[in-house]
């Protein structure tokens, strides 16, 4: 650091943007800053307690540049726009929204038009989205038509080569432009009542449209009063499809955000006029130890860089750092010409809306990590990625993981769960009761699970498939089959007890590996230092979902047998007393007190008891409060 440092310390105590390099001259992290001689200087010396991506990210560290700003409005501006074009590796880069449908009013032209559009924006139109995707553009300017007369003609002139209307106007589809059937005045009062019902004030359009239709019926012109009817009826369909909320009408964007170890997934409701008007998900890959609030603070001023219509609320499910969050509201007031709020609500109807967005948010992320975990060519690459990457001497197609799951001692369990060819083989998951390991031990309950494991593939007495009886045989097959890989949820301790079990079986061939949650590093068998796999590698990808699964296994199976156990009672030892007469027992005393205060001879005589469950049951509880007397 010791030219690097020299370098920072001549930065300028101005506000600007500053970018690390790395030993190839390649920019991997782009940061702002109020000072940047100060900012800079704060990666120089580690501290403690760090987080550790801070750690990773200086030890790659070489050069430094910088871009002197006139505030740290315009450097959070810049900030924004060096991410997205030059993606570095410590940075959290979205999909960039250029790429999403937008709907777009040509307000230049006299006779504007309205088209689905993507790419690079045109400062003279108004824009409205993104979609969820182009058949939601198409199917809103359709129905948009059947309201709003609008010409579909592409050029910025209305109308076709042959001089006459097209079939559009023909079906009263169109105004007709092109033949002059409407004037300019009246055709922009079309186009008012398209933008007025995409920024949401629809109750003033319907109660225009139900007095026309009425004055219509009114004149006798029933025609034109059921093609009004038409359009109302077209129109409320098309609210109908729209998601109502019950907060008062106005305009807000809502984000949340949820993450896994590796990815994350930003959803943003557009809601307009109190009416959710669509819904997108960003999806990014990240840097180590990344938090919601970190993702937001990045992912805001990206969304908004290129954005024409800023809503009065920005509505997110994490608190943003102050600093950045003021700085955030700065720049929004002077990209919109007013306030715009950015704020966490804590209760009430807002809070329930951002809780549902959350919601999107999570299954979002799942659906997008299933389709991930179905593309045959990603899971080829990262199983051929695992074996490059660990120097495994064999493709490795059975993969075992292990996870342990305990509060102390109590109700201790382990899990396995088998991914073969990269993909989850759910009927040879298996559970395990702790059983020999007493205080919290994790390394010697691993060591227990795996040598319980290993037993039952050293013992195979037959091949699978031959001999046995059938239902235990099918069960036991899981245990004979030899995995290629064993991964460890856990460190070099829990590396060391399952190449304890390993060897004490006799197994040398099966590769084995520790997968520690912290900065996701592995341990290998005599490898010093740990193996770190890139972060947006399908290999990490992959070892992390297998490792999140037996976790999940693992939990599950613990949270179901200290649930048990939390709901036995005394009367579970007793004989005579099963579920059903606990019940009734329960249901007829109200609490195990009382219950305990009934005579043998009332006892005796409940229809539900025999003469010898009576008789046990007091003793039970006679010689409880005998011992408590003592």
């Amino acid at each position: 650091m010791g030219k690097l440092g020299k370098k920072i310390r001549t930065l300028p105590e101005s506000p600007g943007v500053y970018m690390f390099k790395d030993a190839g001259g390649r920019i991997i992290y782009v940061g702002k800053a109020a000072s940047l001689r100060k900012r800079a200087s704060s990666y120089i010396k580690p501290r403690g307690g760090e987080n550790p991506r801070l750690t990773h990210l200086r030890s790659r560290i070489e050069d430094v540049d910088f871009i002197v700003t006139a505030n740290e409005v315009e450097a959070l501006i810049l900030e924004a726009n060096l991410i997205k074009r030059y993606k570095p590796d410590y940075n959290v880069v979205f999909r960039d929204d250029k790429s999403y449908p937008y709907m777009v009013v040509c307000v230049d032209d006299t006779y504007p038009r309205v088209i689905f559009a993507r790419g690079k924006r045109r400062k003279s139109a108004v824009y409205y989205g993104p979609f969820a995707h182009a058949g939601a553009v198409r199917e809103t300017i359709d129905t948009l038509r059947k309201v709003f007369p609008f010409r579909a003609c592409r050029g910025r002139e209305p109308g076709k080569n042959g001089g006459g209307p097209c079939l559009d106007y023909h079906i009263k589809l169109c105004s007709g432009p092109c033949i002059g059937a409407v004037s300019p005045a009246d055709y922009g009062k079309i186009i008012a009542g398209v933008r007025e019902f995409m920024e949401g004030r629809h109750d003033k359009i319907l109660r225009e449209l139900e007095a026309l239709m009425r004055e219509e019926a009114a004149r006798q012109e029933y025609e034109l009063a059921a093609r009004t009817r038409d359009r109302l009826a077209a129109l409320s369909r098309m609210l109908e499809r729209q998601q109502a909320h019950s907060l008062k009408e106005g305009d807000q964007d809502l984000f949340a955000v949820h993450r896994s170890e590796l990815d994350a997934c930003v959803t943003v409701f557009y809601v307009r006029g109190g009416k959710i008007l669509g819904k997108q998900d960003f999806f990014t890959e990240l840097p180590e130890e990344t938090g919601e609030a970190e993702i937001l603070a990045a992912f805001l001023p990206q969304f908004y860089a290129q954005a024409s219509k800023l809503p009065r609320e920005v509505l997110l499910s994490h608190h943003v750092a102050e600093p950045e969050r003021d700085l955030l509201e700065g720049w929004l007031r002077g990209k919109a010409g007013r306030k715009v709020t950015v704020a966490v609500p804590v209760r009430g109807k807002k809070r329930s809306l951002v809780e549902k967005v959350l919601e999107n948010a999570r299954h979002g992320l799942e659906v997008h990590l299933a389709k991930q975990a179905s593309d045959l060519g990603w899971i080829s690459r990262a199983v051929n990625g695992i074996r490059e990457g660990l120097g495994l001497d064999q493709l490795p197609y059975r993969i075992e993981c292990y996870d342990i799951s305990n509060l102390g001692a109590d109700d201790a369990v382990g899990s396995m769960v088998v991914y073969e060819g990269g993909i989850p083989a759910r009927k040879d998951f298996r559970r395990f009761r702790i059983k020999g390991i007493s205080g919290p031990n994790d390394v010697a309950m691993i060591e227990e699970v795996l040598n319980r494991r290993l037993a039952k593939l050293a013992a195979m007495a037959y091949t699978p498939g031959t001999g046995g009886e059938g239902e235990k045989k099918q069960h036991l097959n899981s245990f004979h089959k030899k995995p290629d890989l064993m991964v460890i949820d856990g460190g070099e301790a829990q590396l060391t007890a399952a190449l304890r079990a390993l060897h004490r079986w006799g197994f040398r061939d099966i590769g084995v590996a520790a997968l520690a949650k912290k900065m996701e590093e592995i341990y290998l068998p005599g490898l010093k230092p740990t193996v770190y796999l890139p972060r947006d590698s399908e290999a990490l990808h992959l070892l992390q979902r297998i490792r999140d699964e037996a976790h999940r296994y693992a939990l599950d199976y613990h949270r179901s047998q200290r649930g048990k156990r939390t709901r036995r009672s005394a009367l579970d030892d007793i004989p005579g007393i099963g579920p059903k007469r606990k019940r009734f027992l329960l249901r007829h005393y109200g609490s195990l007190a009382r219950l305990a205060g009934a005579s043998l001879e009332e006892l005796q005589g409940l229809s539900f008891l025999d003469k010898r469950t009576a008789e046990n049951l007091y003793r039970t509880f006679c010689s409880q409060s005998t011992d408590r007397s003592l």
